[in-house]
């Protein structure tokens, strides 16, 4: 028997001479490779996530968003005399979703007695230790000061513990889980007591008895949100 007429193989060597057959034959294989190429791209990044979640190493950025609540007082404080102002700090003065970051204080006064070349008169302030839920230990804080030149003075408690209002980077499995640091309650409310104390001084033969003094209290609030 001729083996060569069972196995006469000429006509497949003919099909892969012709352009048409090479031509189909490139794009299978390229529409292989490509098809290939996508499917593994997507395994190794579907890894990537599965690892991210089980490793837990997913970056986020939270951010703040601030509203200021101002509140105010103006008093008159006789000559030697020591008053405490109150400012109740409560929920009902936040939006939704906000919590309290920290409390700045301005005290501002200037001489009122009306005389002509009457000195300026000192005024002291302090900011009484009570169970307003702020941070008391903060090295932050500024909880006294005095002028005797009519500037101002400024004091300040820091009421939720690391904020800063500064982005921050944090690591963690998803939203809820970073910003639980930033979702405490309760932070900042209570009343907040200022202690005033004024000394005046008069020019012979004058009289200065008492000094008007503004407080501005504002309180920082803030919102987290997180990007990833």
């Amino acid at each position: 028997m001729d083996v060569s007429k069972e196995l006469d193989m000429s006509g497949v060597g003919e099909m892969f001479n012709e352009p048409t057959a090479n031509k189909l034959t490139v794009g299978i294989v390229a529409f292989f490779l490509i098809f290939l190429g996508i499917n593994t791209a997507d395994l190794v990044k579907n890894n990537e996530k599965v690892r991210t979640i089980i490793d837990g190493d997913s970056t986020w950025t939270v951010s703040f968003e601030e509203q200021i609540i101002a509140l105010s007082d103006t008093v008159i404080i006789a000559d030697g005399a020591t008053e405490t102002i109150g400012f109740v700090i409560e929920s009902s003065l936040l939006a939704e979703g906000y919590r309290v970051g920290g409390i700045t204080i301005q005290i501002t006064y200037g001489e009122t007695s009306g005389i002509p070349a009457d000195p300026i008169d000192s005024v002291f302030a302090s900011i009484d230790q009570n169970d307003l839920m702020v941070v008391w230990d903060d090295e932050n804080n500024t909880k006294t000061g005095s002028s005797n030149d009519g500037s101002d003075i400024n004091l300040y408690l820091r009421a939720y513990e690391g904020y800063d209002g500064e982005d921050k980077n944090m690591t963690g499995f998803n939203e809820i889980q970073v910003l639980e640091p930033w979702l405490m309650e309760g932070t900042g409310f209570g009343t907040l007591n200022l202690e005033l104390s004024v000394e005046t001084n008069a020019l012979p033969f004058t009289t200065d008895n008492e000094e008007e003094i503004t407080i501005n209290v504002n309180i920082i609030t803030f919102k987290p949100a997180a990007i990833n």
